[in-house]
């Protein structure tokens, strides 16, 4: 489908490229913090007013990450929280390279194969601050994708 338009790609972009789910493990680096899994939700959709696609976690929730008070500087805060991740923007697509293109699908395609995903997923999770259970304190922790697959 060559789509001539902006008005026409954000009409019928939804059947096209619907939501898509993957799985994932993160390796969280602390010393004593194992594989943690999480399931999450990409979406790619169009944004009319800026001219672009959006490649997005429309949602994504870990299993709890939790630290114990004997050989973790975090147990001693009480960290015991999910990664729960909305609308994080992955990567973005201009129109002006997808309108007037019988080849468009191969840009995108390229943005949502696996190590790119990976790339991007845990670019975004190494963005994330994890907190102790008042608030008060945030931290940082180097998280690793090691396992991600598409579920159909």
């Amino acid at each position: 489908m060559v789509y001539s338009s902006a008005a026409e790609l954000c009409e019928g972009f939804e059947q096209v490229y619907p939501p898509f789910h993957v799985q994932l493990t993160m390796e969280i680096i602390d010393k004593r913090l194992g594989p943690v899994k999480a399931k999450a939700e990409i979406a790619i959709k169009p944004v009319k007013s800026k001219g672009y696609l959006e490649v997005l976690v429309e949602e994504l929730e870990s299993e709890h990450i939790f630290a114990d008070e004997n050989g973790s500087i975090y147990g001693s805060f009480g960290i015991d929280q999910s990664i729960e991740i909305y609308d994080e923007v992955l990567s973005i697509i201009p129109f002006d390279e997808i309108i007037g293109k019988g080849n468009w699908t191969e840009l995108v395609d390229a943005s949502i194969r696996v190590e790119k995903l990976k790339e991007q997923l845990g670019k975004a999770l190494n963005e994330y601050q994890f907190s102790d259970l008042s608030g008060k304190y945030k931290f940082r922790k180097r998280c690793t994708i090691t396992e991600l697959h598409l579920i159909g």
